[in-house]
């Protein structure tokens, strides 16, 4: 299967005719062919089925025809019978089992002006018509199980309808060295490039923390295999395998998501501690690396669906392009951040490693990047104030960061209120865990042993800081939202009073990483609190004891925080016959049968929130567990956001 575009002077030779080529793109030689459809654009050639035909003939005919797969806004793979991709190299078009660089085609022009074919690495070109043809392969893609298309998301009364992830970490492949998580939400390449065999992340320290934290042990034998297979992961017990592949947030679009906070995440300590690392161990680069990730995923959604802005996926820095996007079906994705070290505003021994002069300027960088949202304290004790601790295994860990990022470990004293930040694994498995972290830990605490806490109410006693008041005082200034999952009761204290004396509604609890008390200020301060997701029957208490909470004005919206890829747990298997399939979407508008990625099929009732598309589930599975008044009130939880943040930004 050969290309029949021959170098001059070569009859039947396979060789690309480089130099006549590019004249001819230029102009200087000859002109292109007619366009077989006026009405093309190089957006609108993805996914169709084309024969392309070139000056000197069809191009390479015996692999054709192909499907036009966009790899980017106006870039394609041409997929050929055989499910092969073309690529050229040495002066040769040929196929390739592989996509490479050499595979990735550009296309310029308009199907009424002619269309440029040009190779992304050879530079090469050629005019080209796209004629319809009918014999393509079709290339393989995670599908969705959704068939419709939602409408306008507005109500009579013109509110928002539609529910809102106020916590999701879409871009966590990029974090702690950008070679711990497994899988990505997108890839130029496809589905079996963006959810790939997850052996290769498991080596070194990365295996044996990836290891901890899905399955509790430093070593633990499974099927690491991705693409098609996936017989261990995805699933909810699995912290460190991608879950939020982009068909799959389309998939819970269609059921109803019309606002998502996405975290940009990292951790400087942790990823310190891994051996197999491409990113560098720096928080704010990380964050700038992650929003143009983001980015790129929203044009990547663009050239699936035909062109710039046509995706469902749009990046929003403003409530009133956020209401805009959702009030046409689309998903306004809020960027947050959610970070240890923010802004580089550590501290060590005591000392803070920034200065008021630091905070504002970051601020401003921050607006630039487009974040709106995040979180003062993250894991970690900062400049700022106090972490509320982790617990079980990752307690051990993230105490372990705390002490090589700060010089000490969590100041840990009996509460000395009702709440608390965490309680501790029992002693003896502490003792286990602690020797062998001890070991893998060893020269990067210089031999300290890692504190262990009996059972009973513990609290980190490190409060809010004169620097963490003016942070918080700035951002109420300069109209971000201020996240308070995270602080330790004693900051929380405090920068609840803050908020409630400046009168400031701008106040988050995103996922439930707070206390019950922070929970009832936040809502009193006029702010908006969204559990972690869970299972169902929980959500539904949840949103029971919210709705009883006093609330300014009395409106009330509720929705969830999801932490996918956030190192988190997600809700497990419902039992047989809770959902129902097919069900319909709440407007309607879309009927839902099973999500399935490559040979892999995903049922809520076995499989639990595995996925993030089986978050359309979850939401069939809580309407049938809370009934249509939950419905009501998730449905108006995007609205009601949206309110909040107007308030915060007008």
């Amino acid at each position: 299967m050969r290309s029949t575009i021959s170098r001059p002077g070569r009859a039947g030779s396979t060789y690309l005719p480089i130099l006549a080529l590019t004249l001819i793109a230029t102009g200087l030689v000859g002109q292109g062919p007619a366009a077989a459809d006026p009405g093309q654009t190089r957006y609108s050639l993805v996914n169709g089925c084309y024969r392309i035909d070139t000056p000197t003939g069809p191009l390479v005919p015996a692999a054709g025809p192909y499907r036009m797969r966009a790899t980017a806004l106006g870039e394609y793979l041409l997929y050929g019978r055989d499910g092969e991709v073309l690529a050229a190299g040495q002066g040769s078009i040929s196929p390739a089992k592989n996509p490479t660089p050499s595979a990735v085609w550009k296309v310029d022009g308009t199907g009424a002006g002619g269309f440029v074919l040009t190779n992304s690495e050879t530079a090469t070109s050629t005019p080209a018509t796209f004629v319809q043809d009918t014999e393509c392969a079709d290339f393989p893609e995670a599908q969705t199980g959704a068939k419709g298309t939602p409408g306008p998301s507005v109500g009579a009364d013109g509110a928002i309808v539609g529910t809102i992830d106020s916590h999701a970490h879409v871009t966590a492949y990029e974090f702690m060295g950008g070679n711990f998580h497994c899988g990505r939400p997108w890839h130029p390449y496809g589905a079996n490039y963006a959810l790939p065999d997850c052996a290769q992340y498991r080596t070194g320290t990365n295996g044996v923390i990836a290891n901890f934290l899905d399955h509790g042990e430093p070593v633990h034998d499974s099927d690491t295999g991705g693409w098609p297979t996936f017989r261990d992961w995805p699933k909810p017990s699995m912290l460190t395998t991608e879950g939020a592949y982009w068909t799959s947030i389309e998939r819970s679009w269609k059921a109803g998501l019309r606002v998502m906070t996405v975290d940009l995440v990292d951790n400087e300590s942790l990823c310190a501690m891994m051996t197999d690392r491409r990113n560098p161990c720096d928080d704010m680069a990380s964050v700038r690396r992650q929003a143009d990730s983001l980015r790129s995923l929203q044009d990547y959604i663009d050239a699936q669906a035909g062109g710039p802005g046509e995706g469902f996926f749009r990046i929003v820095t403003d409530p009133a392009q956020a209401r805009r996007i959702a009030a046409s079906g689309k998903l306004a994705v809020v960027l947050g951040m959610e970070l240890s070290d923010p802004m580089g505003c550590g501290v060590f021994l005591g000392q803070p490693e920034c200065g008021r002069a630091d905070v504002d300027r970051w601020l401003t960088e921050l607006r630039d990047i487009g974040v709106s949202s995040f979180f003062p304290v993250h894991k970690f004790d900062n400049a700022f104030g106090g972490t509320k601790m982790d617990h079980d295994v990752t307690g051990l860990l993230v105490n372990a960061g705390n002490f090589m990022q700060t010089g000490t470990f969590w100041n840990v004293q009996t509460c000395p209120g009702s709440e608390q930040d965490s309680t501790q694994i029992s002693v003896p498995l502490a003792g286990h865990l602690n020797q062998f972290i001890a070991g893998l830990t060893g020269p990067l605490l210089g031999g300290a042993p890692l504190p262990l806490y009996a059972a009973g109410s513990h609290c980190n006693m490190r409060g809010l800081t004169e620097l963490g008041e003016y942070l918080i005082n700035a951002m109420i200034d300069h109209g971000f939202l201020i996240e308070v999952d995270h602080l330790s009761e004693a900051t929380a204290e405090e920068v609840m009073t803050i908020v409630e004396k400046r009168g400031y509604p701008g106040v988050v609890s995103s996922h439930g990483w707070d206390s019950p008390t922070t929970t009832e200020r936040v809502y009193a301060a006029g702010g908006f609190a969204t559990p972690y997701a869970g299972g169902p029957a929980s959500f539904v208490q949840a949103w029971r004891a919210a709705r009883a909470l006093p609330r300014p004005a009395g409106e009330f919206g509720f929705g969830f925080g999801s932490d996918m890829n956030g190192i988190a747990g997600q809700g497990g298997p419902l039992g047989t016959g809770t959902v129902g399939y097919p069900f319909v979407s709440h407007d309607g508008a879309v009927t839902f049968d099973r999500e399935r990625w490559g040979e892999r099929v995903f049922d809520i009732n076995t499989d639990g929130t595995a996925t993030y598309g089986t978050y359309a589930d979850w939401l069939e599975a809580v309407r049938v567990v809370g009934g249509p008044d939950i419905m009501a009130d998730v449905f108006r939880g995007a609205e009601v956001y949206l309110r909040l943040w107007d308030k915060v930004r007008s």
